[in-house]
């Protein structure tokens, strides 16, 4: 069969196909979990924290209490995950860590108050909720920046910002952008105000009933007279739908479900979703869940102190380190000393002494007593015969034998048994057939044939009797 062509289409789908992958494996994943004993309440939470940072994270992801960190962290590599974020719950209160991946920071909060999606979702009079928002990460807005203000707060504004995708204007496509994320931080009472809304665009200068007819679904006339009395009493807005600010209008392209639009002055609009999240910054440690301690809101230390510190964390890798080292030459003796046990427990048993017997017997066997000697034939014939042998006898070309020594130095030579010391069977009998062949029989099997034979013979007239042996009688017959 000829190969057949690759189409316009396939090439394309393929060069798309590999763009992605290479964008995806630069966009940042994050795991989110919850560790501890924990309550359904902050279960639902950590999914609707997933639901947040969907798609850029294991929204199934399936945990077990066995696993660890350790088993979150050699998997991340993999997959290109670079956050972690840990919910957790005590009989203070919950708590919230998000880890950096695989060597640090960490940022530890206390959750002071939340409310989960479904709380937020029920309170609001339209759900604008699709499953299309989740295709695309949220776009995240905060009030704090990495370059300005105290050290921990810029540390937590890079966190946050390497958590979700940045979006370039002029390569993404706005419709594209539908949910926001929104991080505000209180400077006063020092709180981090965590929001999650949809954005919708609603175009500016068109009165409710214009836009009810621009839908593809037309609305109920059946009550109005003329489309004017329509016009009319539709076209007054409620009090939560007044004019919105003009800092929030933007020029857009305005789709309606069967047409495009002109540019037109437009209203962005956001709609809650949950969850809802008050944060306070507890810690800030240097490495994964563990190491020097950059923030405490609570302790504040001098230098010196930070110095000591330092020295007294030193001190314990060092430590740590020895008693290691320590534990590997323990169990390093414990094996030799297990192994010397085991050797005297087989020697009193008298294992090794058999098994070192058979060794040696067999290496005698192998090597001991062998020798390549030169075989001279014609000096052997002449010894044991005592005469001179042919010429022609010995002419054919000889190679060195191995050949047995005995304890004097000797040659060994195994000689056939002798025909007379050789017992004879006297019931073995020698004869020829009619071809010429010869015939060896015993005559103890040629006396059990005739036998046989005569008794087959006598009872060739005689019926044989069901269930009865031949040559006995019965006892009717007497």
């Amino acid at each position: 069969m000829p190969r057949r062509k690759i189409g316009r289409l396939s090439k394309r789908n393929r060069i798309e196909a590999r763009a992605k992958q290479a964008l995806e494996a630069k966009l940042p994943q994050c795991f989110i979990i919850a560790r501890g004993n924990v309550g359904k309440t902050v279960k639902n939470l950590t999914m609707d924290f997933r639901k947040v940072m969907e798609p850029n994270t294991a929204s199934k992801l399936k945990q077990t209490k066995r696993n660890k960190i350790k088993d979150f962290i050699a998997v991340a590599g993999l997959l290109n995950v670079t956050h972690l974020v840990i919910f957790s719950e005590t009989s203070v209160g919950v708590y919230l860590k998000v880890c950096r991946l695989p060597h640090g920071p960490t940022l530890t909060f206390r959750i002071n108050n939340f409310a989960r999606s479904k709380d937020v979702l029920s309170r609001a009079r339209k759900q604008n909720v699709f499953s299309v928002q989740c295709v695309i990460g949220p776009c995240f807005m905060t009030n704090l920046q990495p370059a300005e203000g105290d050290l921990h707060l810029q540390l937590s504004a890079k966190m946050f910002l390497d958590m979700f995708p940045t979006i370039t204007p002029n390569q993404i496509k706005v419709e594209s952008i539908q949910r926001c994320c929104l991080i505000n931080y209180d400077f006063e009472e020092e709180i981090f105000d965590f929001r999650h809304y949809s954005i919708r665009v609603v175009p500016v200068g068109i009165s409710k009933a214009v836009k009810k007819l621009t839908k593809k679904k037309l609305p109920d006339l059946s009550n109005f007279s003329d489309i004017s009395e329509f016009m009319n009493n539709a076209g007054v807005l409620s009090e939560s739908e007044a004019e919105d600010n003009p800092s929030s209008q933007v020029t857009v392209d305005v789709k309606v479900p069967w047409k495009k639009l002109k540019q037109q002055q437009s209203s962005v609009r956001l709609s809650e979703l949950g969850p809802r999240m008050t944060l306070k910054l507890l810690k800030i440690e240097e490495g994964l869940l563990e190491g020097k301690v950059l923030y405490n809101c609570n302790v504040k230390k001098t230098d010196e102190e930070k110095l000591q510190l330092e020295k007294k964390i030193r001190l314990k890798k060092q430590l740590k380190l020895k008693r290691k080292k320590e534990q590997e030459q323990h169990i390093e003796a414990k094996k030799k000393k297990q192994d010397e046990h085991k050797k005297k427990c087989l020697e009193g048993m008298g294992f090794i002494k058999n098994e070192k017997d058979n060794q040696e017997k067999i290496e005698e066997q192998n090597t001991d007593g062998w020798e390549d000697v030169e075989d001279d034939d014609a000096q052997y014939y002449r010894d044991e015969v005592g005469e001179e042998p042919d010429a022609d006898l010995f002419n054919k070309p000889g190679g060195t034998k191995k050949r047995r020594l005995g304890g004097d130095g000797s040659f060994r030579k195994k000689f056939k048994s002798s025909d007379k010391n050789e017992k004879k069977d006297e019931n073995l009998t020698f004869s020829k057939d009619k071809e010429g062949k010869n015939k060896f029989e015993r005559k103890d099997v040629k006396k059990s044939a005739v036998k046989t034979k005569l008794k087959k013979e006598k009872l060739k007239g005689k019926k044989k009797l069901h269930g009865r042996k031949l040559g006995k009688k019965s006892k009717k017959n007497h």
